[in-house]
């Protein structure tokens, strides 16, 4: 052995027995030692000096040995030395390249092992939000008719597709790395329910972040979030008066929702939810010594319909078809938002779309990033009506112009185009792969006819937004309905998104909305939310556990178990890769490792720890992979000449090892392109 390095690249100090410490190598001085020596002097100099050099390079990624006879990247070097490479059995070789890979297995084995002794700050494997609608939501029970459809929070999972899950870190990566197309079996624990229940859940692809997941969230703390810059302050503030809650300051307690004690912010989203329109109570602990009541009013809720998307259903909150247009969030403050934006403002235009929906409107931006775009905005004027104005913004590298968006469903009762809702069945959609819901034109198709229109009044009552409507039609409906009407007329106003008449009116219409039975049920049913809805989670901490094994045999036994986990998602990442459900741009290079890092570092020692652990598997899992430039494609090739009784030719060598060197460094520069974009947001 010529040379043991941990870590790669240029060398930082150096030993060698026989010449002790060095800065930077002493191969040079060894050679010039042993250059134009005689096999008889150089044995004597190998007496006095090791021919090994043991190194710390300054890339601290693993490391490598370079051996007598063998190089990687030259298959012609030979050596005939009785103790080189070559000489060896192709036993004792296979034994020489598996070593690297085994050691790093059996490094990320103790490291677990030191991880789960001193134990792990993490998520619980427990359910916190979850979105309605979403595929969790409409997760079917498996052979138990005592249990309803869907995942609750406050569920325990303990295993996914029979792999028992130990906190929230484990379910997430579970999920993404599931077969596209093929449901995943959750086991979960549900207090009040007798032994486990396995569940069904379809995972749909996430729009932001492409991998497949079923909208669930940790469980979170009744401590208010720490805001650590004024950018966090600001979005906190604005999300607190969403919410109708008061400003938080970091290391509020949410003590007691109504008059039962505060488990979990989530719990205002239950107390809105049963409280019939009446507002309710909630109350803050500020520093031991003060306490702060504040009143939540409750909104009436939305319908929540699903729209098909490439890769399943999607949820979209409307009333009968009707939804807002994209606008700047009305509780941000001036300096939230840039470029002459306002807060309120109302997207008329956005390129070449009229009153764009947020998707659509982010979409666009997002599609002229680094170019000038032209915006038209609606902004209310003291009389409460609205001026048109025409602003010429820059859209950033990352796709961003500077504002909070939100829809206008709750604030204003301007309208996009109708959609089509997919009529379903959650337990038929979660059980049957080949039912295909078609979305079904709305009641909204029979009075829209413009993206833009604002509705004035319905039943000859004004609404200030869209969140109105369920009220007024189902107070105005509710006689007729009582006497079995199958059919109902509503007065409705609408006004034009047209330009103002040389008299100064505003083109308006009125006309006579036709709702079936069914409609008016379907209004019957909604109930009332939280203002803000699950954005109240974001001023909260997440709830945190220690996940510490009971023992030491214990944690012996799970840093095993956590190596051969990391390991096996590790290879099952790639098999995802070719069946599409992963990207390559989730894959991180040095750049991204680096820069993970730093943040884990934050997190304190034992996620360090965790974290190398983490790197030293992937290293194992990526150096034995059939490339012929890694160990894994070397190992092959003796395959090859244990089997054939003769080495791989040397031209096959060459041209199998330049194909691999160039498909390593095209895949280096590219998720080193992908980690910085990332890091920069370009």
């Amino acid at each position: 052995m010529l040379a043991f390095s941990i870590g790669f690249g240029q060398v930082a100090c150096s030993y060698r027995k026989g010449m002790g410490f060095r800065l930077g190598s002493s191969e040079r001085e060894y050679l010039n030692r042993a250059h134009g020596l005689n096999a008889e002097q150089t044995q004597e100099l190998h007496s006095e000096i090791s021919p090994t050099e043991y190194r710390l390079s300054w890339l601290p990624l693993g490391g490598y040995v370079k051996m007598l006879g063998q190089e990687d990247l030259n298959p012609d070097a030979v050596s005939n030395e009785p103790d080189s490479y070559q000489n060896c059995s192709v036993f004792k070789r296979m034994v020489v390249i598996s070593a690297g890979v085994i050691m790093n297995v059996i490094s990320a084995a103790i490291l677990f092992v030191i991880v789960f002794n001193a134990g792990l700050k993490v998520f619980p494997a427990q359910l916190g939000y979850v979105a309605p609608d979403g595929p969790a939501a409409l997760a079917t029970p498996v052979n138990r008719e005592d249990v309803g459809v869907g995942l609750q929070r406050g569920d325990h999972v303990t295993e996914i597709n029979g792999k028992k899950m130990y906190s929230f870190e484990h379910i997430l990566p579970e999920i993404a790395m599931s077969r596209k197309g093929q449901p995943v079996l959750i086991t979960v624990e549900r207090d009040g329910v007798e032994g486990p229940i396995q569940f069904e859940a379809n995972p749909t692809k996430n729009p932001m972040s492409g991998l497949l997941g079923i909208q669930i969230d940790p469980p979170i703390a009744t401590q208010s979030k720490v805001a650590e810059t004024e950018d966090e302050r600001r979005q906190v503030r604005m999300l607190a008066r969403s919410a109708g809650i008061p400003e938080l300051v970091s290391g509020d307690m949410l003590t007691r929702v109504g008059d039962q004690p505060a488990i979990s912010p989530l719990d205002l989203i239950d107390a809105a939810e049963h409280s019939d329109g009446i507002p309710f109570t909630i109350t803050l602990q500020r520093d031991q010594s003060e306490e702060i009541t504040a009143h939540i009013t409750p909104v009436h809720e939305l319908q929540s319909g699903a729209i098909a998307v490439e890769d399943g259903l999607a949820g979209i909150e409307h009333v009968l078809g009707l939804h807002g247009v994209m606008m700047v969030n009305p509780h941000a403050s001036l300096e939230d938002t840039k470029q002459g934006l306002m807060p309120g403002d109302i997207f008329a235009r956005i390129g070449s779309v009229e009153f764009p929906s947020i998707d659509e409107g982010i979409s666009i931006v997002q599609s002229n990033a680094g170019k000038p775009i032209q915006l038209e905005v609606l902004r209310r004027t003291p009389d409460s009506g609205y001026e048109r104005l025409k602003l010429d913004v820059d859209v950033t590298r990352d796709g961003r112009i500077g504002f909070f968006p939100t829809m206008s469903t709750g604030y204003v009762p301007i309208v996009h185009k109708p959609i089509k809702v997919a009529e379903f069945d959650p337990v038929r959609y979660a059980t049957d792969g080949g039912y295909d819901p078609i979305p079904a034109t709305t009641p909204a198709h029979e009075i829209i006819d413009y993206s833009g229109s604002r509705i004035r009044s319905v039943a000859g009552t004004e609404i200030a937004n869209l969140r109105d409507i369920v009220g007024i039609i189902v107070d105005t409906t509710n006689e007729a309905f009582e006497s079995g009407a199958e059919t109902f007329s509503i007065p409705i106003t609408i006004e034009l998104p047209l330009p103002v008449q040389p008299d100064g009116s505003i083109p308006t219409t009125s006309k006579q909305w036709k709702l079936a039975r069914a409609d008016i049920e379907q209004l019957r049913e909604l109930g009332w939310a939280l203002p803000g809805g699950s954005s109240i989670a974001q001023l909260f901490q997440p709830y945190q556990v220690i996940d510490r094994s009971p023992s030491p045999v214990a944690a012996i036994e799970r840093g095993i178990a956590e190596s051969r986990r990391v390991m096996m998602q590790t290879y099952l990442t790639f098999l995802r890769l070719f069946q599409g459900s992963v990207e390559v741009r989730h894959l991180k290079g040095p750049v991204g490792i680096a820069h993970l890092g730093t943040q884990i570092a934050s997190q304190g020692f034992i996620w360090v720890l965790f974290f190398m652990a983490l790197i030293s598997i992937n290293l194992a899992v990526i150096n034995f992979l059939p490339i012929p430039i890694v160990d894994g494609g070397q190992f092959l090739m003796l395959c090859y000449e244990w089997i054939r009784g003769r080495p791989v030719p040397i031209v096959v060598q060459n041209v199998a090892t330049l194909a691999g060197l160039l498909f390593i460094g095209m895949m280096f520069l590219y998720v080193t392109f992908n980690d910085i974009k990332n890091i920069f947001g370009a």
